[in-house]
Formats: structure tokens, sequence, C-alpha cells
């Protein structure tokens, strides 16, 4: 009751301005007023979006892995298995997520997914002793929890932006890579000082205090008083599509092989670039920082695409960050060791902090705000499935060959195909407010 009123008032402090400011019809003043009100939902989202499932259960799970088998007896692949279970079910509860999303709202789909992403993420700590538990848990994080993904997060900002939406959705997939560099060194202190189950604690409270807040009070899904954004501003293809067309259409299919081809050849780089490093002479130090600048390249990458995008065609800003993270990719194949490790990270990091921006950006242009949760669901399968093959591709190679020189190769061959194909993409309408 006392979470109600406080909402309540909130809301009405926040929407009273501007619902009187709305009736004054004037709209350079709204439009200010919408832009300036947005970037604080930039914010929140960006804040959000970094204590997601990705940031939280996936990403922080090899921070588990040497304490679970301590006291398990679990091997690293056993324990491993369950960020693969994680993501197969994440990419088939995406979708259907998408579909909620896009008739309910954001944050009613936020809210309750969230909360029990939080409880999902405290059980290990009371309830893991057989693996079998701890796979089911990370089954049931990557369905029940699924909606506490950058989904909702992404098409709420995409009602509130147009002339400026790649750059608004790359500040907060920026916001939301910054989880990938907090969230070890944290759980990590934690984890050494009062355990791993603690650690898994932390995670939870992070959410339940930060996160369920922050979406609760400040998190809108539309400007007040004008009903749908995407409404307001005529987006393009803003009238609800029946899905069954949709996958019938080139486009569809088109935009799924490239987000497919793209993570499969550069989360196949990522998982394997600090081992690779170390094989070609490096020490364990400099090959870590080997990927931590690769890291660092997604963050700032992901607010320079967005900024471009907004001031050039989006395809073809796509076609040459994907050929530059090729080439980053083959001077890898070339056996690269030291500062061009180093290059060839960077010039990886361009693509792997550019993809989730075009996905959603793309998605928001060519099928519209109404139809965006469905259609950037599937797209986002895609971009699992790449995900999921590319490691275990990598992994495999290097223990048939002895070497991950034929697989960065075709890694570069499949990339180099995801950026022709942007070019075949047809053009999109761009409104202008």
């Amino acid at each position: 009751m006392l979470l109600s009123f406080a909402h309540d008032l909130i809301s009405w402090k926040l929407d009273k301005g501007f619902l009187e400011l709305w009736k004054t019809n004037n709209k350079e003043a709204v439009e200010d007023r919408i832009t300036y009100r947005g970037w604080w939902i930039v914010a929140i989202a960006a804040v959000a979006m970094s204590t997601g499932p990705g940031q939280f259960a996936f990403g922080a799970l090899g921070l588990f892995i040497k304490p679970l088998g301590e006291e398990f007896g679990w091997s690293r692949a056993q324990v491993s298995l369950a960020a693969t279970y994680f993501t197969i079910v994440l990419a088939f509860s995406i979708p259907f997520i998408g579909q909620l999303v896009d008739r309910f709202g954001s944050r009613r789909v936020l809210l309750p997914s969230t909360l029990i992403f939080a409880v999902l993420l405290a059980l290990p700590a009371f309830l893991v002793d057989t693996l079998w538990k701890l796979f089911l848990i990370y089954i049931l994080m990557g369905c029940l929890g699924a909606g506490a993904n950058a989904l909702p997060f992404l098409r709420t900002i995409a009602t509130w932006f147009d002339r400026r939406r790649g750059l608004a959705i790359g500040i907060a997939m920026g916001g939301s890579g910054m989880g990938y560099a907090y969230v070890p060194p944290m759980v990590q202190h934690v984890i050494s000082g009062y355990g791993w189950r603690a650690g898994y604690l932390c995670l939870a409270a992070v959410i339940v205090i930060i996160t369920i807040p922050l979406v609760y009070f400040f998190l809108r899904d539309a400007p007040a008083g004008q009903g749908r954004a995407d409404e307001r501003r005529e987006d393009p293809g803003g009238a609800s599509l029946k899905l069954l067309p949709i996958l019938k259409s080139r486009l569809l299919w088109q935009l799924f092989l490239i987000f497919c081809l793209l993570s499969f050849g550069l989360y196949g780089v990522l998982a394997h670039l600090a081992p690779m490093m170390s094989d070609r002479g490096m020490t364990l130090v400099d090959a870590a920082l080997v990927q931590s600048t690769l890291g660092i390249a997604i963050v700032v990458s992901r607010v320079f695409v967005g900024y471009l995008i907004d001031r050039f065609v989006a395809t073809r800003v796509a076609f040459v960050c994907f050929l530059i993270s090729a080439c980053g990719v083959g001077v890898l194949a070339a056996g690269a060791a030291g500062t061009p490790a180093f290059l060839a990270a960077l010039a990886i990091g361009l693509s792997l902090g550019a993809e989730i921006d075009m996905l959603a950006y793309l998605t928001s242009r060519y099928y519209g705000v109404d139809n965006f949760g469905k259609i950037y669901g599937i797209l986002f399968a895609s971009f699992l499935i790449g995900t999921s093959l590319g490691p275990y591709a990598f992994g495999l190679a290097y223990e048939v060959y002895g070497s991950y020189r034929e697989v960065l190769m075709t890694a570069a061959g499949v990339i180099i195909v995801s950026a022709v194909t942007t070019l075949l993409l047809p053009a999109y309408k761009k409104t202008g407010c």
C-alpha cells in the first residue's frame, strides 16, 4: 500500500507539469520536454540493464566455477553447462517475452520478471548441492527471468526517441556493458571474503535494492498524456503486424542471418581470446589485458555507433563496422600477439559494441515500435544461437587442429558475409522529430 502511494505520488509530480504543457498545444516545448525526460529514461535503463541476466547470470558464472568445483568436485565443463542451458532456454523465451511487452508494456513485464530473477539468483546459496539443481535454477533464469533482459528497456527507449534514437540506444547499451566491468571485481571480493553463497546473495541484493525501485518509481513506457509515443511520432510501421506474414518475409530472414553469423564469429573469439593469447607466449596478465581492451572497445563503440547511425544510413555504418572487425579476426588468424593483438581486439570490439545497437535500431526502423517486442525477440534469438555455437565451435576446432587458425579464418569469412548482407537490406523510413 505504501509503495503504491509513493509510486502514484512520484508519477503525479513527474507528469503534472508535462500534462499542463501538453494542454497549451506548444509542440516545440512538448518535444523539448519529452527529450529532456527521455534522457532520464536512458540513464535509468543503462543502470538497470547492467544488472540483467546476461551480466548477473551468464557473465558472473565464471566466478563461481572454481569455488563450486572445490566444494562439490564438479569439473569446469560440468559447471559451464549451466550457461549453455541458460542461453538455449533464453533463446526460446525471448520471442514470447517480446509479444508480452508489445501487448502489456515494458513495466508490467519488467517488474515481475526482475523480482523472479532476483529470487532465482539467491536460490543457489540455499539449494545447490547437486548439479541438477544448479542446472534447473539456470534454466528457470533463462525462462522466468527473460523479461528482465534488455528487450523491454530498448522498446521503451524507442517510444521516447526518434531523431536521437540511435544515440539513446547506444548510451543505454554502453551502461549495460558496464555490468561486465563491475560484476567480476565486486563478486570476486565477496566470494574471497565470505564464500560463493554470499556472492549469489550479493547479486540478488543489488537487483532488489537498486534495479526494482528504479523501474517501479521512475521508468515510463511512454510520455504521459499522449497515449502511445509511436502514434504521436507516426513511427514507420506503427500498425501492429501479424506474426505469420512477418515470418514469411525475406527481410526478417536477412536480419536473422546477419546477427546469427555475426555473433557466431565475434563471441567465439571473445570466449577464447585470453587462452589464445596465452598459447602465443603472452603472460596471463597481458592476455587478460587484451581481453579487457576488447571490453573497453565494446562500451565506447556502443555509444559512438549509436551517434553515427543517427546521422548516416545505419546499414552502411554496420557494413563498415563489421568489415573492420573481420580484419581484426583476420589479424588474429595470422598469428598476432603483443601490440598487433591489442589492435585486433580494438577492431573486434567495434562490432561487438555495434551488434545490439544495430539489432534494436533496425528493428524499430523496419517494423515500428508497435512490433518491436516480437521482432526483436526473434532476432535476439538468432543472436543467442550464434553466441551459443561460436565458443563451442572454437573449442572443438582447437581440439581437432591444435590451434585456432582454421576457425579464425572461418569466423572472418562469416563476418564478411554478414557485412555484405547488410548492404542488401532495403532502405528504411526515418522520421525526423
